[in-house]
């Protein structure tokens, strides 16, 4: 019996979710520069050909690839911490917390985390400014009630990310590197 519609397309989605998540790890170690089709599609199983059914360009991949790991990256679950009714520095720790247990317990979780960042930084995907607008939300008020430093909270915002960002490529290179600890994270936001 031939496949419906629906089939389909629920195929043609897996399939593209199977080569966003397989090349996540490969983008984040070698970098869009540093990746050549023909070694990711060998390393990920796929053929050349099934790249090219979904993405134009190994650019268009990595903007794909970027996409997917900001959208893992921010969940709902982190997002709503800035809903909850708890002081700021509360907040900031369960964001600590959560980050870090994450990148020390997930190895594609460190790739999704470093390639969310960079597309962020390279301005190719908007899409992890939820992030940015938490923690900025959380510093200005713990600002406002005396927990943090005072300062620009965009920039402040900026080093907790950057920060971040550095852990996710140590983590990811070497799975056994020792992560800071929550508190010397908040460190960049508290001063």
């Amino acid at each position: 019996m031939p496949r419906s519609r629906e089939q389909n397309e629920k195929l043609r989605e897996e399939s593209m979710n199977h080569i966003l998540v397989k090349s996540t790890m490969f983008f984040a170690q070698n970098g869009v520069e540093g990746t050549k089709i023909g070694d990711l599609t060998k390393k990920i199983g796929v053929s050349q050909g099934a790249i090219y059914v979904y993405f134009k360009s190994k650019e268009d991949l990595y903007d794909g690839v970027v996409k997917y790991c900001q959208s893992q990256v921010a969940t709902d679950a982190l997002l709503s911490i800035a809903k909850m009714e708890v002081p700021a520095i509360r907040k900031l720790r369960y964001v600590s917390d959560s980050i870090l247990k994450n990148l020390s317990e997930d190895k594609l979780y460190s790739a999704q985390m470093l390639l969310a960042l960079e597309g962020c930084v390279k301005g190719t995907a908007p899409a992890f400014a939820p992030l940015y607008d938490l923690m900025r939300s959380i510093i200005k008020e713990g600002q406002k009630d005396g927990a943090f430093a005072k300062g620009d909270a965009g920039k402040t915002a900026d080093y907790f990310w950057s920060v971040v960002y550095i852990y996710s490529v140590k983590k990811c290179l070497d799975p056994k590197y020792n992560l800071l600890s929550s508190s010397e994270l908040e460190r960049v936001v508290r001063g």
